[in-house]
């Protein structure tokens, strides 16, 4: 495990270097102009360019190892899961060769990211339909769903976004805020068909969006299902 997180490492540090390449290959001709010459100044000015690319690509590398320690992002999560495994090398091939298959995957684990870090416990219905409205503001028309069912222990709102995984199934990241079992059953669908603000308007006009606004939510889940 040790000699294949240096090897990241190390594969890092070479490919920031060659970002900072331009100011390698300028220093290396500005120190043979002032060896030729006999010029100190462009030695000087040569290393200087020399070592500003070796502590620039230093300093990505330690940027890069501190995300890997300390991220919580899920995609940075699933790596350092990977290169903790007993075999680093292959559970990172195998995480490469699932996200490659399935690029909805990590989009919806990024969106649960997102959602997890601006929405709470004690939150409201409201806050997590401007959190979903956040989440599409560059979509038009984004794969959305609200539903509201009554159960034994309670009444749960749903707001359901799907993300395609390329086998004519869905990711679907679901958040799901539960309230207090109303006096009478509330049972609703929505369906996103074509207008993304009118949409959120029904959300808002529905009855679990009435009760939630009289009522204090009791329980936040935010999770991902797979209909495959």
């Amino acid at each position: 495990m040790k000699n294949f997180k240096l090897l990241v490492i190390l594969s890092g540090f070479f490919s920031a270097l060659f970002r900072f390449g331009i100011f390698i290959l300028l220093g290396i001709i500005l120190i043979v102009i002032g060896l030729a010459a006999r010029v100190q100044m462009c030695v000087a000015i040569g290393g200087a360019f020399i070592a500003f690319a070796l502590l620039a690509s230093l300093y990505d590398v330690i940027g890069m190892v501190h995300a890997m320690n300390t991220s919580a992002h899920p995609a940075i999560a699933d790596i350092r899961k990977a290169m903790g495994s007993e075999d680093p090398e292959a559970e990172m091939d195998k995480l490469m060769s699932q996200y490659g298959n399935n690029p909805g995957l990590i989009e919806a684990k990024s969106s649960r990211f997102y959602l997890q870090e601006i929405l709470h416990e004690g939150c409201s219905f409201e806050d997590v339909i401007k959190a979903y409205e956040s989440l599409g503001r560059n979509e038009e028309t984004p794969p959305l769903e609200y539903s509201c069912i009554t159960a034994e222990d309670g009444l749960m709102l749903f707001l359901t976004w799907s993300y395609d995984d390329r086998n004519g199934e869905f990711f679907q990241l679901r958040t799901c805020l539960s309230y207090d079992k109303p006096p009478k059953d509330i049972t609703e669908l929505k369906l996103l068909n074509d207008d993304k603000e009118k949409f959120f308007e029904a959300v808002r006009s529905s009855k679990g969006y009435e009760f939630s606004c009289e009522n204090k939510g009791r329980d936040l889940k935010i999770f991902i299902e797979s209909t495959g």
